[in-house]
């Protein structure tokens, strides 16, 4: 029986065909290496984001065969939590963050992409991750949360350690600590904007009330962590991992260059082809049957999304790159009560660049060996080499 092996250079750089075997195999299958389920197929990864008993809570995970899939009582609510709680948090945070907030920004997203492009005028190559797929949605999230700019490095590296550690459960390797320098610099600006409240995202959070509920200063902050991590990582992934795909196929690429499909449908079938987040982790939270296997209270799932995105028995030709394949019912997102917060926001900021990059680079052409970062829950490049002639 196939496992995977996430840790392997040669999935690092292509994982779809250990995805395609297992998928085949056995869609529900247990990883004695992950000491996870692993579901590679798209129905029971739909199921895995419907049904309740998989739950988000992470405490309910039974590392040590006594905790057998009870939740731990926390006095923070979290997004990444489950109803009623989840529901009150999110409710909130979309008040706060709304698509008409999001559409807003598109003038000042365009403006961004542009001084980004203008500065890589006249080079003959560039790396397209360092010098526009990074610094584009760390700008973005930082002017929306006022972080200052001499701060925005940091708070960059913070996410990046952060995508390191997400893979931590699985490898032993121990949590990179991006997270809690994360949250404990929000702790200082969210001092800042209760003393002097300003029109930024984190004062609205301070601000936001339903129903006689508000967020408290320590769920802000939690929120912000989510929300800059989040935004950043999955944008960088998304046009990083999208602009590799079009520039090694290039009839789909003139496609998009030309205006012959939208730009809005080419991301779509983007971010199903090579998804930046490729998995998400769920507990059991009651023993529950599924596609003839027994998951027990207190084991981890992994839905697999980049694989469930591949299957054939969702998409015609899954692993063929279509930038115009309409309908497109892909996860990459997620699905259900635990959509990703700031999909709208990811999608905004790649349907501006990728036009804008091929507008002021028609000739862009890869110019070196894609190098993939050392994370296989996150997907994404550490460097991309590109030429402009």
């Amino acid at each position: 029986m196939a496992d995977l092996d996430p840790f392997s250079p040669q999935f690092r750089a292509d994982p779809y065909p250990a995805y395609a075997a297992l998928r085949d195999e056995e869609p529900v299958h247990w990883s004695d290496r992950l000491r996870s389920w692993v579901l590679t197929g798209y129905d029971e990864v739909q199921t895995f984001f419907r049904d309740p008993r998989f739950s988000a809570d992470r405490s309910r995970v039974d590392r040590d065969g006594t905790r057998g899939g009870e939740p731990v009582r926390r006095e923070v609510r979290s997004i990444g939590s489950d109803p009623p709680e989840h529901t009150a948090v999110r409710a909130l945070a979309a008040r706060a963050f709304t698509p008409r907030q999001v559409e807003s920004l598109r003038p000042r997203v365009s403006v961004i992409v542009g001084e980004l492009l203008a500065r890589l005028d006249g080079r003959d190559t560039f790396d397209l991750i360092e010098d526009f797929a990074y610094p584009l949605p760390i700008t973005v999230i930082s002017e929306m949360f006022g972080v200052p700019e001499k701060d925005r490095p940091r708070v960059q590296e913070w996410s990046r350690d952060m995508a390191r550690s997400m893979d931590h459960m699985y490898s032993r390797r121990g949590d990179g600590g991006g997270g809690a320098a994360l949250g404990q610099y929000f702790v200082g600006l969210a001092a800042q904007r209760t003393a002097e409240p300003r029109q930024d995202l984190i004062s609205k959070m301070l601000e936001v009330e339903e129903g006689g509920d508000a967020l408290t200063v320590a769920e802000v902050i939690s929120l912000c962590a989510v929300l800059v991590f989040a935004g950043h990582e999955t944008t960088t992934n998304l046009i990083g991992n999208g602009v590799l795909a079009l520039l090694r196929d290039p009839a789909q690429r003139g496609r998009v260059q030309s205006g012959d499909v939208p730009v809005a449908t080419a991301v779509e079938e983007l971010l199903r082809y090579d998804s930046p987040a490729q998995m998400i982790s769920r507990v059991v939270a009651e023993d529950i049957e599924l596609d003839r296997h027994m998951l027990a209270r207190g084991q981890n799932v992994l839905a697999v999304l980049g694989a469930a995105n591949r299957d054939p028995s969702q998409f015609d030709d899954a692993d063929r790159l279509d930038v115009g394949r309409d309908p497109n019912p892909h996860i990459a997102f997620g699905h259900g009560i635990h959509f990703c917060l700031g999909a709208m926001l990811s999608r905004r900021e790649a349907q501006t660049a990728l036009p804008a990059l091929f507008d002021r680079f028609p000739r862009l052409r890869l110019a070196g060996e894609p190098v993939w970062r050392d994370t296989f829950v996150l997907r994404g490049l550490e460097s991309l080499r590109v030429a402009t002639t």
